[in-house]
C-alpha cells in the first residue's frame, strides 16, 4: 500500500503511512460504534426497525465482531476475542459474526445483545486490534494469508450462505482485506445504524 501524504494549512505537510491510516480509521469505527450503542438505550435491538432490515442489535454486533473474525482468526490466527465473552452477548458458536443468518437466527441472536456488552467487547476488540496493528510496517500489508483454510476455525463460519457472504476474499492481501471487510464495510453498517435508530427513536414501538 502506498504512503499518502496530507496537506495542513500552506506551509506544513502532516505525513500519515498506511499502518497509522489504519489505525486512525479503526479507532474512528469504535468511537462511531460506542456513540450509536449508546444512542440506541430504549430501543428495541431483536425487532428490524423496517422489514427487509437486520434486527438493530445483531448489525451493531456484527462490526466489532467482523473486526475480531477478520483479524484474529483470518489474518492472524489466534483465539478471538468473543471467546473471552459469555452473558450480554450472542453465541459465536452457533452465530459465526453474523453473516449467512436466517430472519429468525439474526432474531435469536438480537435477543441476547446487550449495550453493556456491546460496549466492553467493543472496546476490547478494539484494543486488541490496535495493538496488533501497531506491530505491523508496509511490508506485512502485501501478506496473502491462507483465509480459506483459516475460515474453518468454526463451523459457523464455513456454512454454505456463510461462505457465500465472503465469496472474493480468499487470494487477498492482508491491507486489501483491512480495507474491504475491516473498514469499508463496517463505514456502511455504522450509516445503516445512524439512519435506522433514529426512525425507530421517532417512531416508538
Amino acid at each position: 500500500m502506498p504512503r499518502n501524504t496530507c496537506r495542513r494549512g500552506a506551509d506544513r505537510g502532516v505525513t500519515m503511512n498506511a499502518i497509522e491510516m489504519l489505525r486512525n480509521r479503526r479507532a474512528a469505527i469504535t468511537a462511531g460504534l460506542t456513540d450509536l450503542i449508546e444512542g440506541v438505550d430504549g430501543v428495541d435491538l431483536a425487532r428490524p426497525v423496517v422489514p427487509g432490515t437486520s434486527p438493530l442489535g445483531l448489525t451493531l454486533w456484527h462490526i466489532p465482531r467482523t473486526q475480531d473474525w477478520l483479524v484474529n482468526t483470518c489474518l492472524r490466527a489466534v483465539e478471538e476475542v468473543a471467546d473471552q465473552f459469555g452473558e450480554g452477548l450472542p453465541d459465536p458458536g452457533r452465530y459465526g459474526f453474523g453473516t449467512g443468518l436466517t430472519p429468525d437466527d439474526a432474531r435469536r441472536a438480537s435477543t441476547a445483545v446487550t449495550r453493556p456488552g456491546l460496549l466492553a467487547y467493543a472496546s476490547a476488540v478494539g484494543q486488541e486490534v490496535d495493538a496488533w496493528l501497531a506491530t505491523l510496517d508496509d511490508a506485512d500489508l502485501e501478506i496473502v494469508p491462507p483465509f480459506r483454510q483459516r475460515q474453518s476455525a468454526r463451523a459457523a463460519y464455513t456454512s454454505p450462505a456463510a461462505l457465500a457472504d465472503v465469496e472474493g476474499l480468499d487470494g487477498l492481501s492482508v491491507g486489501v482485506l483491512l480495507l474491504r471487510p475491516g473498514l469499508t464495510h463496517l463505514l456502511r453498517h455504522l450509516g445503516e445504524v445512524e439512519i435506522l435508530a433514529q426512525i425507530a427513536r421517532a417512531h416508538p414501538g
